[in-house]
């Protein structure tokens, strides 16, 4: 069973204060190997009430990134990190 650690990175907002896009990073594992994707997200206009930017949390934001991308994210990142451990390692290092 894979894990998923969920990183919001950078959040746009609007003049107003309203984050509009969200830059974030799942890290999934399977406890031995893990593969970090990026991923951005548009957010749709608030239809509930909004939470002052300076008062934003990592949880909150967590939750939003989740509801519009979890499970396709997390389908992808099984798949990057299946296709990840099916490679052979050849070489380590820099060409020069």
């Amino acid at each position: 069973m894979n894990t998923y650690i969920y990183k919001p990175t950078n959040l746009v907002s609007d003049q107003n204060g309203l984050v509009m896009a969200i830059d974030f990073t799942v890290d999934v594992s399977d406890g031995i190997d893990n593969f970090i994707i990026k991923g951005h997200t548009a957010l749709a206009s608030p239809s509930k009430a909004i939470i002052p930017y300076k008062e934003l949390t990592e949880a909150e934001v967590i939750t939003w990134i989740q509801s519009m991308v979890g499970v396709a994210t997390e389908e992808q990142a099984d798949a990057e990190l299946e296709a990840y451990k099916t490679r052979k390692v050849l070489s380590s290092g820099v060409p020069w």
